[in-house]
């Protein structure tokens, strides 16, 4: 009979918030990736200084 105890060992073996921390590294990225390849197609008369201060604006906002 259980006493609203849980056995730790059937739990997987990382928390939800490293889970979900790890995901928005990999959204992170993606969403850089994905700008970085936009300015090249649409911008392509910027030089790659321009093209690294948006690309770290970018970046600055994602994470607020």
């Amino acid at each position: 009979m259980s006493d609203g105890n849980f056995n730790r060992q059937l739990l997987p073996k990382t928390d939800l918030s490293t889970g979900l921390r790890a995901g928005k590294a990999q959204m992170r990225a993606k969403a850089e990736q994905a700008f970085k390849e936009v300015l090249a197609e649409h911008f392509p008369q910027t030089t790659t200084e321009e093209r690294e201060a948006i690309l770290k604006d970018f970046m600055e906002r994602l994470r607020k």
